[in-house]
């Protein structure tokens, strides 16, 4: 029950309480949370109070709201090292084993050949997935590759096998060391649609220069990652 006489906001005393039943597995992910008119009832307050403890909790990303369908608790996001090289792809069987290939194209990419070092003539290939969590399109990869590094790599099931799995043990590449640039944008209309965000919405974006043990940069991937669906950490140590 709400504490009147403690001083602290109602609202704030109705998040923690909802907050705490989350994190604790009270409420599971994808369950809904009590209705408005439930928690109106509960605590003895306006729908308002309501409302705003339940906007601090989406503002946190701990639950979602469908109009019509009430508030349901978020799956907890994954977090990904940003010093850790395999991401999206070991660390994750799930989304390894739910990619959906969009297509491979041959062609020319100004941005690719410049981070691969290709000449202008000479045409990479472009793989596009959707790497799907529990059902959902979490990120759009764009992974591009010299072509002549990678012939007939269109024969192999790219919803299912790993770019890097490929490049070692059928291209006979050792991956050495990559690159990677982290930044954030909004969606557009095509990146929304596939990742079934509304346009504008918020993504990480992540960039990766990968190289081989010659020190060759062999793929230049682009990634369009949700950010309700991820969270990056970096683990700092002072000596």
């Amino acid at each position: 029950m709400i504490e009147k006489d403690s001083g602290f906001p109602y609202y704030l005393q109705i998040y923690q309480k909802l907050r705490e039943k989350i994190l604790t597995k009270g409420y599971l992910p994808g369950q809904p949370i009590p209705s408005e008119n439930e928690l109106v009832k509960e605590f003895g307050v306006t729908r308002a109070t309501v409302r705003n403890a339940v906007k601090k909790l989406q503002s946190e990303g701990l639950i979602a709201t469908e109009k019509g369908k009430g508030s349901y608790v978020n799956q907890p996001k994954i977090e990904q090292s940003l010093f850790k090289f395999y991401s999206f792809g070991r660390d994750h069987g799930e989304l390894n084993k739910n990619s959906v290939l969009l297509g491979i194209q041959v062609g020319e990419d100004v941005e690719a050949q410049n981070a691969l070092s290709l000449s202008d003539d000479q045409l990479i290939k472009h793989i596009t997935r959707i790497r799907m969590l529990d059902g959902v399109p979490a990120i759009i990869e764009n992974s591009y590759l010299p072509s002549d590094l990678v012939p007939n790599i269109e024969s192999y099931d790219m919803e299912q096998l790993s770019i890097y799995d490929l490049l070692e043990n059928t291209y006979g590449c050792q991956i050495l060391r990559a690159k990677e640039f982290l930044d954030t944008c909004v969606t557009d209309y095509d990146s929304s649609k596939l990742l079934e965000v509304s346009e504008g919405t918020p993504v990480f974006l992540v960039k990766r220069i990968t190289y081989d043990q010659k020190d060759r940069p062999i793929e230049f991937r682009v990634s369009i990652i949700r950010s309700d669906k991820f969270t990056f950490s970096v683990e700092l140590q002072l000596r």
